[in-house]
């Protein structure tokens, strides 16, 4: 095909001089043709931008749509749904992003995705954006994709959507390696009953009112034939690859609902706002008729529910809270599976050999008598590193991240002042199956602290199936490849607390308080058993029980076990610090090993 070259002057000017050129002569690059004697303040930019055969006009409309996007949602807006969300005492979602990430480096994609209206001469006269934004940015200077459901577009529901926009979002995340955060708020894309309605054919063919290209308010948005549809695959198979790879964080920060509810769980950490984030399958409008009940959208999904069920780690009390709250939790992770954790700068002011002298009194000499826990982890630890996960659910075991001379460790422990004593509950398996695969996805070693008198005991544990979560329990814990160092605080009876004090088969480092008290099972109740029928006969068996219990009592303490090599070392709780950051760099150059930095082959399992 023949080709032509079109030269245009640079300014408007005078030509001044011309080339004498033929048709079929060669003009070599860079060859003059013509002379222009510029006119009077003519620039080249300027004459760049008037001309017609530029790109000028696609520019000026991609500008158009996002000024209209920005402005919709912008101080002193009088959109509808916008004015409704800040009276909610709610931010908008480019309040959001700004809040999450590092000052301006936010990178938009999908700008101009949306809705638009034009007028008779193609102009663009209205334009709503799809009820996503997202983009990239960066999160202590470390890259993150980010997307943030639009309520005040349709509810975040899919008439107001562009699903493959989220869709893309998430696959962007696992293309570069960097940790995904979902700011949720209702439906994130999910169904609409609009999608069913087909488009009127003319504009008032029905007395519903419906919008068609930019969204008004209170108009759902109707486009195609409607009728019924199976939805493809929700995306599932993606979700899985993303688990096992990058860092997922779910924000919910409004009534999450439908898809948007399924994603809120698809996480590695989520957290929610009180009094403005609730989570639910469905919503009260669709519980009514259902189920007969009014109910409201608090008591029906809010934060005492879902922060106490598991559905969710951590509660806030403000979105600026919830946004730290993500930022904390990522920096202990890495990127993705295919690096090590980033690690701090030690502290000079918190030495890796600091002794705290209130460890050697923690535990009391009363066997019955209750300490804290987590008191001991924020003693044993870099000062101000404990990040808690899941404070309010599972409450009977505590999980979270602390950094030991700077390296970020995970941490497990029972807790003795639960009223249950740090009996393993239901609850209390589950969450820490999930924290161990957790630290184990990324690479974080493990401190294991025991103090654990066994699986939770009586009806109310069997019928949520405690044992049944303990299995996988077991299961998870012997499945852990990152370096594992135990400390055996005091409690460990029966199968829960000597599966926390020996999870796997192979070796590992572990040390012993001096409170340590092991056995197959407590003996205060274990007596009743083994000596049931004596102690039913016996003429004072409140007698035999105490006798019993002095001849246990006069061998019961950890120097038993240490002179069979039941238990590796005995040492001073004081100097459990030093050992661990000690340790930490050995099992450091192990988790770093880059054989190791892979996809783990079992998955994550939310």
């Amino acid at each position: 095909m023949k080709m032509e070259s079109q030269v245009a002057a640079p300014l408007a000017g005078t030509v001044a001089a011309l080339q004498p050129l033929t048709s079929g002569d060669t003009v070599e690059a860079g060859q003059v043709v013509a002379v222009i004697a510029p006119a009077e303040g003519a620039t080249g930019e300027t004459q760049l931008e008037q001309r017609d055969d530029t790109w000028a006009p696609q520019l000026e409309d991609v500008a158009t749509m996002q000024a209209l996007a920005h402005k919709r949602l912008a101080p002193g807006s009088d959109e509808r749904g916008v004015v409704r969300q800040r009276s909610r005492g709610k931010l908008t979602c480019r309040e959001r992003i700004d809040l999450l990430l590092d000052d301006g480096s936010f990178h938009e994609i999908g700008s101009i995705a949306g809705f638009a209206s034009y007028d008779e001469s193609g102009a663009i006269v209205d334009f709503t954006p799809a009820n996503h934004v997202g983009g990239w940015g960066r999160i202590e200077g470390r890259t993150a994709v980010v997307c943030a459901d639009d309520f005040t577009s349709r509810g975040g529901h899919a008439d107001g959507a562009i699903g493959e926009k989220s869709r893309h979002l998430d696959k962007l995340a696992l293309e570069m390696r960097v940790p995904s955060v979902r700011l949720l708020d209702g439906s994130s894309g999910g169904g609409s009953v609009a999608a069913m309605v087909p488009q009127q054919k003319k504009e008032g063919e029905s007395k519903a009112k419906e919008s068609h290209g930019a969204i008004k308010a209170g108009r759902p948005r109707v486009a195609g034939a409607g009728g019924s549809f199976l939805p493809g695959h929700l995306g599932s198979t993606m979700y899985t690859e993303q688990l096992s790879t990058v860092p997922v964080v779910n924000l919910l920060l409004g009534s999450v609902v439908g898809i948007g509810a399924a994603k809120a769980v698809l996480g590695h950490f989520s957290v929610m706002v009180r009094d403005i984030a609730q989570l639910f399958v469905a919503g009260p409008p669709v519980v009514r008729p259902a189920m007969g009940y009014d109910i409201t959208k608090e008591d029906l999904g809010g934060w005492h529910i879902h922060c106490r069920n598991g559905s969710v780690d951590n509660l806030a009390e403000t979105e600026e809270e919830a946004m730290a709250l993500t930022r904390r939790f990522l920096s202990y992770l890495p990127a993705s599976v295919f690096e090590p954790p980033p690690t701090a700068e030690p502290d000079p002011n918190d030495p890796a050999d600091r002794r705290d002298e209130e460890l050697f009194g923690l535990i009391p000499r009363k066997r019955t008598a209750t300490f804290d826990v987590r008191r001991a982890i924020r003693l044993m630890a870099d000062r101000d590193s404990f990040f808690e996960i899941g404070p309010l659910w599972g409450t009977d075991q505590v999980t979270g991240f602390i950094r030991m001379n700077g390296f970020p460790v995970g941490v497990i422990a029972s807790d003795s002042q639960h009223t249950n004593g740090g009996a393993l509950t239901a609850d209390g398996c589950r969450k820490l199956s999930r924290h161990l695969d957790l630290c184990d996805l990324f690479h974080l070693p493990v401190l294991n602290l025991v103090d654990n008198p066994g699986f939770a005991v009586g009806l109310e544990h069997e019928i949520t199936g405690t044992i049944r979560w303990g299995g996988q329990w077991m299961i998870a814990f012997s499945q852990v490849t990152t370096p594992i160092f135990t400390v055996i605080m005091r409690r460990s009876f029966g199968v829960a607390g000597n599966n926390y004090a020996t999870p796997r088969a192979e070796p590992s480092m572990r040390v012993a308080w001096p409170a340590a008290d092991t056995g197959g099972i407590p003996p205060e109740g274990g007596i009743e058993a083994a000596y049931k029928r004596q102690l039913a006969e016996a003429e004072d068996p409140k007698a035999l029980r105490e006798e019993l219990m002095a001849r246990i009592e006069s061998a019961r303490g950890p120097v038993g076990p240490l002179s069979r090599f039941q238990i590796e070392e005995m040492i001073d709780p004081r100097d459990t610090r030093r050992m661990i950051c000690e340790w930490i760099d050995t099992a450091w150059k192990i988790v770093s090993q880059p054989a190791r930095l892979k996809p783990r082959p079992i998955q994550f399992r939310p």
